[in-house]
């Protein structure tokens, strides 16, 4: 018998549509390397540049993986809820971290040293296996994200992150259009009023700090990409 933290913790772990491949016995042997940190809101994660040494899993809240550019213009690339993992790539190579990490609100996260992360997968040759086809999906989706910024416009990249994003956390997501904007790249006012055009469509709704998506199948027939996520 474990105690109610430690099965918390696997209930957080199973969220990952990559650990949850392990055995049951091996996401307890993980879930009692992992520890619960917390973090308030507007808090970093962590940096650009800082030294990858500690997995990340978010266990409650929301975090944003972003990188600054040299003009100090901030582009987005994940919006991580509960079961999402933080730039985990960075723990199987010597480097320091790509991303920095922004808890947009109190949010508690699971942390594993990476070496012993590291090793756990090695041992779990199904987990690994899902990392790997995991990681060729994120090369073709950052090919066709970088093609999506030159090529497509605002309200293409939008219909690929709404559809991305309710594919994995549900139709209701806690976005404002701050939030959208953000998240692709173009201005408040060009998001609003690309959100107000797709609820006149009928494929979202809108309501204070919330987009439902009303047709999912809409959405992802008209979405032209996957969306770079990491």
């Amino acid at each position: 018998m474990h105690d109610k933290s430690i099965q918390q913790r696997i209930d957080t772990l199973r969220k990952d549509i990559n650990l949850n491949r392990a055995t049951p016995s091996a996401l307890e042997e993980l879930a009692r390397n992992a520890r619960s940190r917390s973090f308030d809101k507007g808090q970093y994660v962590f940096r650009t540049g800082d030294t990858a040494n500690l997995y990340y899993l978010v266990e409650s809240g929301r975090v944003v993986l972003s990188r600054e550019s040299p003009s100090g213009k901030a582009f987005t690339f994940l919006l991580a809820e509960r079961g999402t993992p933080l730039n985990a790539v960075a723990c199987f190579k010597e480097r320091t971290r790509f991303f920095s990490a922004r808890v947009l609100e109190r949010a508690e996260l699971l942390s594993i040293p990476c070496r012993t992360f590291r090793d756990w997968v090695q041992a779990n040759p199904d987990v690994a296996i899902g990392i790997i086809n995991t990681m060729g999906d994120l090369l073709d989706g950052a090919y066709t994200r970088i093609l999506g910024m030159i090529d497509g416009s605002a309200e293409e990249r939008i219909l690929n992150a709404l559809s991305m994003l309710s594919s994995r956390i549900g139709p209701d997501l806690p976005l404002t259009n701050a939030d959208v904007a953000e998240l692709v790249g173009t201005s408040r006012e060009t998001a609003a009023r690309i959100v107000s055009r797709l609820q006149e469509c009928g494929l979202v709704r809108k309501t204070r700090g919330t987009i439902r998506i009303i047709d999912k199948s809409s959405m992802d027939s008209a979405s032209t990409s996957p969306f770079f996520i990491i």
